[in-house]
């Protein structure tokens, strides 16, 4: 045992060699005015060498704690914030009503524009009218001599048709015209005027590019106007796949503008319910109210993932560590003469203070002999470590429980090799529906928000389609014709005498019918868009003509994928937006051929999930693929999860291993699969020996599973291995001097 004057003799022979060489940042340490009791923890400095090293310190002190995880950000403009102003006709600009930067409101006329189609339809509307006061005339006049016998039924019956037909044009005029946005009574009023169409804007908010003139010629659809509201911007954070599970809806979060030093607070209040295949990561996102913020800013956030209160907590720069232990200097006592020090153990908890400047950031104590007021060093505080030296490798009680230690007997267990083959979670057909629209046209608006649920036949969009609007006019056409020719065979068969006439009746009628039918065919065309029975029934007995295509889900999920904005032009089956049925999931993996003939479809396994190697689960093969791919002489099987861990659930496109157990099990020496570690190309274990010292061994290894590890050299059956914490560990060996 060494006396005090011996161990102040070894401390003054190293500050010897260390007062020539600076701490990074700091004086050389001095070499006088140090008193040292290593077993103790104690440091008694002078006033001189306290002031050389620059010692300063901190209060203990209680508050609210979270943990915290950063990720980088930008915002961008809501969904259905940002549209294009688009013409539902060709034509040419008559008038500009708006400029590049202007603020306009929802529905306000951006441009006029005249067109030959509106002339068309004018055109159509006042023949239809002439028509009709024509036929009405006719009716008018020839009723009373129909009444006398001196005009033929047949004839009147004819002016009838030709006047009913008349209403039905007349109709349809009117409610084209309505289609387009026309007044019909301009038509009226003012035949000579240029009838012209309006451009009105889909949303309220801001024009931020243009570039049409006055005169220009533009096609029916294109985009004029580039539109956004800034009222609100999104915020899009990027979450790690391994970081998925720490993130929730409702988590504050403060956002970093990289251009500013200005911090943003807000909530998540989404999480995408898949992953994004480009970048493996999963978008969660936050919602902003401020003039200040537009669309486009990049930077960091900050998302504290848990908070706490009335927690002990110490500066994150007042702990330090040895591999083996965190401990931090607390000061005991301080005159103008002399100061005290004491090394205390502590352990750190996962959360920290609620302060905004990391440099002042505070972590939580869960244990340790440090109280409210105490204060301890931040600064000075390595020259203080470096004359503590961790000699050997042995745990305390303490130690044990705070690193999670857990040990394994070597023992004689039944192993056998497995093959380990890449493998992604993929869904089942059936669990996945793309939206698009059948008619090409453009988004009049939509109803989607990132991560929403939603069910099957829920309304996600409307489509303006100009051959949707056709086509319900092609129906209302068909029934009021089918209608007619009906009614006049019923009126020819009871006036009806001669054969000439009975043709006619017979003619008649099989023209109805050819309508009725076509009307009938027209209608499952409908109900094929995605209109009920009940919405087509309007369109014949109410003339309730639809302005959009409705463009509904066709399986309950979540929305994992949008891609269209407001006002744009979209083809004909153009996928717009995806929906997923997450509950079940198939894990997909591809086996060398060579290695095919051991494995059937009842076959277990256990998969990994590569961002987070402990999340592990058992699986099943399900079905095996039926052919061999000639470029990776692989084939594919597929495999369903037996049961998933608590709060972890499978997604889209996540990487996994699955370890898949080949060739007989038989008895060997083993290991937990968990007590192997590996640096470099060398394995070895952490041996606890019984006298409470930890030796670290180079083992040599064979055959392996997912649970066992067999070892050929390096431990002896009924040594204890350490199965957790061996990581820990590690960095407390590299630390041994």
């Amino acid at each position: 045992m060494w006396t005090l004057k011996d161990l102040l003799s070894f401390i003054l022979t190293i500050l010897a060699g260390l007062s020539a060489v600076a701490h990074e940042g700091h004086q050389p340490l001095p070499t006088r005015g140090v008193q040292l009791d290593s077993w103790r923890g104690y440091l008694v400095l002078s006033a001189q060498a306290r002031d050389a090293i620059g010692l300063e310190s901190e209060e203990v002190t209680v508050g609210d704690v979270g943990s915290e995880m950063v990720a980088y950000a930008e915002t961008v403009a809501p969904w259905n914030a940002k549209a294009f102003g688009s013409a539902q006709i060709s034509g040419r600009i008559a008038k500009l009503l708006v400029r590049p930067g202007d603020t306009v409101n929802e529905g306000q006329v951006l441009a006029e524009m005249s067109s030959r189609e509106l002339e068309s339809v004018r055109l159509s509307y006042l023949q239809a009218k002439k028509e009709l006061s024509l036929n009405r005339q006719l009716l008018e006049s020839l009723k009373p001599a129909a009444q006398q016998g001196a005009v033929p039924v047949q004839r009147l019956t004819e002016i009838e048709t030709a006047y009913q037909q008349s209403e039905n044009d007349l109709e349809i005029s009117r409610l084209r015209a309505s289609l387009l946005g026309l007044d019909i009574s301009q038509f009226d009023s003012d035949r000579s005027s240029n009838i012209v169409h309006r451009v009105r804007s889909p949303i309220s908010g801001r024009i931020i590019h243009s570039d049409l003139a006055e005169g220009k010629y533009v096609e029916a659809f294109e985009h004029l106007f580039d539109i956004v509201n800034t009222d609100e911007v999104w915020i899009r954070i990027q979450i790690l796949e391994k970081d998925i599970r720490r993130v929730a809806i409702g988590q504050p979060i403060e956002f970093l503008l990289s251009d500013s030093k200005s911090i943003i607070e807000s909530k998540i209040d989404r999480i995408d319910a898949s992953l994004d295949p480009e970048g493996q990561v999963c978008w969660a996102w936050a919602s902003i109210s401020r003039s200040s913020v537009i669309p486009g800013l990049v930077g960091t956030v900050k998302i504290r993932t848990s908070i706490e209160s009335n927690r002990l907590s110490i500066p994150l720069q007042s702990v330090h560590s040895d591999g083996l232990q965190s401990y931090i200097f607390v000061e005991q006592s301080s005159t103008k003469q002399a100061s005290e020090y004491q090394k205390r153990n502590v352990k750190l908890g996962q959360r920290f203070g609620q302060g905004k400047n990391d440099k002042k950031k505070r972590i939580e104590i869960v244990e340790g002999d440090v109280y409210p007021g105490d204060r301890v060093v931040v600064r000075g505080g390595h020259e203080l470590s470096s004359l503590f030296f961790l000699g050997v490798l042995k745990l305390s009680d303490a130690d044990r429980q705070r690193l999670g230690i857990r040990t394994a007997t070597v023992s004689h267990q039944m192993t056998a090799d497995t093959l380990n083959v890449p493998a992604v979670a993929t869904l089942p057909p059936e669990a996945r529906a793309i939206v698009s629209s059948q008619l090409p046209g453009t988004i009049h608006s939509h109803y989607l928000t990132p991560g929403q649920r939603i069910q099957r036949g829920d309304l996600l969009m409307e489509i303006a389609s100009p051959e949707f609007q056709s086509l319900q006019l092609d129906l209302l056409r068909t029934n009021l014709d089918a209608n007619l020719f009906q009614q006049r065979a019923s009126r020819l068969e009871q006036v009806s005498s001669d054969v000439f006439s009975k043709r006619v009746v017979l003619e008649t009628l099989n023209r109805a019918e050819q309508l009725k039918q076509r009307e009938e065919s027209i209608k499952r065309e409908l109900v094929f868009l995605g209109l009920s029975d009940r919405e087509i029934e309007r369109i014949v007995k109410e003339r309730k003509l639809h302005s959009v295509l409705p463009i509904r889900a066709a399986i309950d999920g979540f929305l994992v994928r949008w891609d269209g904005t407001l006002g744009e032009t979209v083809i004909a089956n153009q996928s717009l937006a995806e929906i997923q049925k997450i509950d079940k999931i198939w894990i997909e993996a591809y086996v060398p051929v060579q290695n095919m003939q051991i494995f059937t479809a009842s076959n277990r396994g256990q998969a990994a999930v590569l961002s987070n190697p402990t999340t592990k689960f058992p699986v099943t093969i399900s079905r095996l693929g039926p052919i061999v791919s000639p470029a990776t002489r692989t084939q594919r099987i597929w495999l369903t999860p037996d049961s998933l861990p608590q709060d972890f659930s499978l997604r889209d496109t996540m990487q996994l291993s699955v370890a898949l157990t080949i060739g007989e099990k038989k008895s060997a020496l083993a290991v937990p699969g968990e007590a192997v570690l590996r640096d470099g190309l060398h394995a070895f274990v952490f041996v606890q020996r019984g006298d409470g010292y930890i030796d670290r061994r180079r083992v040599t290894l064979g055959r392996s599973d997912s649970e066992w590890t067999e070892v050929l050299q390096g431990v002896h059956v009924g040594e204890e291995v350490i199965v957790s914490g061996g990581r820990e560990l590690q960095t407390a060996f590299a630390s041994l001097r």
